[in-house]
């Protein structure tokens, strides 16, 4: 039992050495200037940004499920990566105006999530699910949908857009398909 237990530790720990090396930024814009960045965000809705998300991709699938939940962090408000923990979705890393954190360990949470197709989106209210994340700050008007879409079997997203249903219906399609190529072994 020990040995496993060791297994799992060691396998978190280089889980998020990885996470770490590849949301961390070569450089830390001090507070007033990552504030400013943050206030004039606008997720884009730029076709060839959209089609960017799936180039150049990782062969790793872990790799390639961060990277492309760090491309996301352009063209939505928000954003959760959630990692599959025996049917339980921990919160593991989180982006808002652009902006892109790790959570640390105190403050992973985990949801249960519906079984669903990989790469399928669903829609649903962001307020209860940021409530059980404790990520309340990600959309603090509660003015944004939550969609889910999971990526692999361990990694899943959660993305969040304030964009009226008539245009984020099609940015999502975009996206999806995006993601289809960049996930298509």
């Amino acid at each position: 039992m020990e040995k496993i237990s060791q297994a799992l530790v060691s396998k978190l720990t280089h889980f998020q050495k990885r996470l770490q090396s590849f949301l961390e930024n070569d450089f830390d814009p001090n507070a007033d200037e990552k504030k400013s960045q943050q206030e004039m965000f606008e997720a884009s809705r730029d076709v060839s940004l959209v089609r960017g998300l799936s180039q150049g991709l990782p062969e790793d699938h872990i790799d390639r499920a961060i990277v492309a939940f760090s491309r996301l962090a352009l063209l939505f408000d928000s954003g959760v990566l959630l990692e599959n923990n025996d049917g339980e979705w921990k919160a593991q890393a989180f982006f808002h105006k652009g902006a892109t954190e790790l959570l640390k360990n105190s403050a992973k949470l985990t949801i249960s999530l519906p079984s669903l197709d990989l790469l399928t989106v669903l829609k649903t209210d962001s307020r209860p699910l940021l409530e059980k994340l404790q990520l309340q700050d990600l959309d603090p008007q509660q003015r944004s949908s939550c969609l889910l879409i999971k990526a692999t079997p361990d990694f899943a997203f959660l993305l969040f857009s304030t964009l009226p249903d008539i245009w984020l219906k099609d940015h999502i399609t975009q996206v999806r398909t995006a993601l289809i190529n960049g996930f298509a072994d």
